[in-house]
């Protein structure tokens, strides 16, 4: 049998064919590759994802009856909560699929239905707390 081998840079082209690498959003305008961040972006976009990980959730309960004035709908995506789906909470109290608001927050920071900033809030409840 005979084997060829590849180059490094062959070898590296199958890699990232295997494994997607991750695109983050430096700003809200500006979409990249993990590969192609800045040692500064890539510390505030850590710093996010922490930040959002440190957000409670939780899974959609709409109650027994279902006539309870609850949100019912994700706004991000326009689709229906169903029971059992993973949801996120905001500090302003409004509510998400986790998907959708985890990647809406890693390019903006503020709530898609009030636009109160994240942060802000989340940092201010860790300092009375």
């Amino acid at each position: 049998m005979y084997y060829e081998r590849k180059t490094e840079k062959e070898e590296i082209l199958t890699i990232e064919e295997q494994v997607p690498v991750p695109v983050y959003h430096p700003t809200p305008s500006q979409t990249r590759l993990a590969t192609q961040l800045t040692e500064e972006e890539q510390i505030r976009i850590a710093q996010r994802i922490g930040l959002i990980q440190h957000l409670p959730k939780g899974v959609y309960d709409p109650g027994r009856d279902g006539s309870e004035k609850k949100i019912r709908e994700c706004v991000i995506c326009m689709m229906d909560f169903v029971y059992g789906d993973p949801i996120r909470f905001l500090p302003c109290m409004h509510i998400y699929h986790l998907d959708c608001i985890d990647d809406w927050l890693m390019r903006s920071f503020t709530c898609p239905s009030c636009m109160e900033p994240v942060d802000a809030a989340l940092l201010s409840s860790y300092e009375t707390n």
